[in-house]
């Protein structure tokens, strides 16, 4: 077929975009002094970029969601993009919430890691006193 060649040759410079993009992403958010939230700007960048949706005519191809949804959202309505972004948006919520109770996990270890008392400045604890 004459859109095989021309898929797969978007297909290949959609991935480059999207390595360089995610390098980018990854430069600047490692300057954020919080984990999480770079986990989160990433998680967000990978599921707005990466969610696939299944085209019907005149082929069956796959394509982001976000680039159908907003041809759609263009020729059909609001209600028919919105329709092809939902598991898109399921995976946004989902992966925020893990996200956040990593946080919060991450943030109670610390707390007990701050409030254990060193042993190497205790002098009682070294046998001194």
């Amino acid at each position: 077929m004459v859109y095989q060649d021309l898929y797969m040759k978007a297909a290949l410079f959609y991935f480059a975009g999207f390595l360089g993009f995610w390098l980018c992403i990854w430069k600047i958010t490692s300057y954020l002094p919080w984990r999480p939230l770079r986990w989160w700007i990433t998680w967000i960048y990978f599921c707005v970029v990466l969610t696939p949706w299944q085209g019907t005519e005149p082929e069956v191809y796959y394509a982001p969601a976000i680039i159908v949804a907003a041809f759609d959202f263009l020729d059909l309505g609001m209600a028919d993009a919105l329709e092809i972004l939902r598991p898109m948006i399921a995976a946004i919520v989902a992966g925020s919430v893990v996200i956040v109770f990593l946080a919060i996990i991450l943030k109670i270890r610390q707390l007990k890691r701050n409030d254990e008392p060193d042993a190497d400045s205790d002098p009682e604890a070294n046998g001194a006193g």
